[in-house]
């Protein structure tokens, strides 16, 4: 009867333990122009700030991305984080395009944000 009891709860532990799986943070980032058109070719960067939301330069997580022709870019993390957005699209030597966020994100959800990016949010 004991082997019986200690097979059970061997069956059941490896059943829990095969069962887990680490937890992703996905972020979807569109980009889109005062005329909320899709903006292609935009530089996204990702990095880490803190609760004043002030770029944490040392962090180990930095990402950089360029939207595609719908104007998104996606990025995936392992860890749970605070995270500014900055955005910028060059059309030529005298226009730039400029936007900026923040985002938390939450374990095994995909956030979606969407960032106006315009030339007033250059400077």
């Amino acid at each position: 009867m004991m082997r019986i009891y200690t097979l059970l709860l061997l069956l059941i532990t490896l059943n829990y333990v095969s069962c887990y799986e680490d937890p992703v943070f996905k972020l979807k980032v569109f980009v889109v122009n005062q005329d909320f058109d899709v903006v292609e070719g935009a530089e996204v960067i990702i990095s880490v700030q803190n609760e004043q939301g002030e770029i944490i330069e040392e962090a180990t997580i930095f990402q950089s991305s360029t939207t595609d022709g719908n104007g998104l870019a996606s990025f995936e993390f392992d860890n749970l984080g605070f995270f500014a957005i900055q955005v910028q699209k060059t059309y030529g030597p005298d226009q730039i395009i400029c936007g900026n966020s923040s985002v938390s994100l939450e374990e095994n959800i995909t956030k979606e944000i969407t960032i106006l990016a315009t030339e007033s949010n250059c400077n």
